[in-house]
């Protein structure tokens, strides 16, 4: 009787209502459950493992790491040659070698040099004519072509071949055309005039000449982004003005030209960015002449450094030409910025 009573009072409820044995699992479970939360016992809720603190840290330096070789590549491609042009522009060389440290005595030399400034003014002219007359007829082009006909891909893929022939290659085609035996363009120049025309050795057309050459190669490029921000434009406006009665031209002047006013900045910027850098059709065309005709700063620099061996003046004359081109591509970003914020 005592047995059975004992075994009856042990599945007696409690005064809370649940049994001992109910208890006790419970007491089991919220400590499984707290060591669930807290990791392992011991250890506070919301504390990290020491593994994964570790691990998280290592994982942090990997895109650091990933990036160690574009960032040695570039250093190697850019910072590291600047550099060096720098130095090499504050040193003084005779026949290929270092003399000495002379400070800036080349700047000062090149700042007082009037052949410098021929060659600036040469640069500046091809710069400004040649991008000018790339826009114009890229312009054209692309308000021509933007919308669908038959043989569009044709035509689009026709013009795009000049851009993508090699500037040596695109040289030596335009000198056979200027050759004044042989030339196509002489022989059409002199079935106009009457008389022959050689223009690579005429120091009034060797210019013009090498300009028409960059106009051929290059206006593809003008024409290609041109037409790409005529056809990312918003159709609603275009429309608004056509039921209005607007004609092409008052379109065009009203509503394309300041719509694509940033593409055209960027267009134009890139494209003069290329033409004041300009070295290969010149090399190819006329190396400078006659005389100084098409001399252009960079051609200067080349026959500075290789021809005369004045390399550390030819440094100097390039860190002074890429700061000009730094200035310049600075104001127009900052006038473009402007004009976008008062939009």
């Amino acid at each position: 009787m005592e047995e059975a009573g004992a075994a009856m009072s042990s599945d007696v409820p409690t005064s809370s209502g649940r049994s001992p044995r109910r208890n006790e699992k419970n007491a089991t479970v919220s400590v499984d459950s707290r060591t669930l939360i807290g990791g392992k016992s011991g250890q506070k809720p919301g504390e990290r493992p020491v593994g994964t603190t570790t691990r998280r840290r290592l994982f942090s330096f990997v895109p650091w790491v990933l990036l160690a070789p574009t960032v040695l590549f570039a250093l190697a491609l850019t910072i590291l040659p600047l550099a060096y042009a720098v130095l090499t522009s504050l040193r003084s060389f005779r026949f290929g070698q270092p003399l000495g440290f002379i400070g800036l005595q080349n700047y000062f030399g090149l700042f007082r040099d009037p052949h410098f400034y021929s060659s600036l003014g040469t640069t500046l002219t091809f710069t400004i004519a040649a991008t000018t007359f790339e826009f114009v007829l890229g312009m054209m082009l692309a308000l021509l072509l933007k919308e669908e006909f038959p043989w569009q891909g044709l035509i689009r893929s026709c013009l795009m071949i000049p851009m993508i022939i090699a500037p040596v290659v695109v040289g030596i085609v335009w000198r056979l055309l200027y050759s004044s035996d042989v030339g196509l363009l002489s022989y059409a120049l002199q079935w106009l005039t009457g008389h022959p025309i050689s223009v690579l050795s005429n120091p009034s057309l060797a210019l013009p000449g090498i300009i028409l050459v960059d106009i051929w190669e290059w206006t593809p490029f003008m024409f290609l982004i041109l037409l790409a921000g005529i056809q990312s434009l918003p159709q609603e406006p275009f429309e608004a003005a056509r039921v209005d009665g607007a004609g092409p031209w008052a379109t065009f002047r009203h509503l394309t030209l300041p719509m694509l006013r940033p593409v055209i900045v960027v267009a134009l910027l890139i494209r003069a960015l290329d033409a004041f850098t300009v070295f290969d059709q010149v090399f190819v065309l006329t190396q400078g002449g006659p005389g100084m005709a098409t001399e252009v700063s960079t051609l200067m620099v080349y026959k500075t450094a290789f021809r005369f061996s004045q390399i550390g003046y030819a440094a100097a004359m390039a860190i002074a030409l890429l700061v000009l081109v730094w200035a310049l591509s600075a104001a127009v970003v900052r006038s473009l910025q402007v004009q976008t914020h008062r939009q």
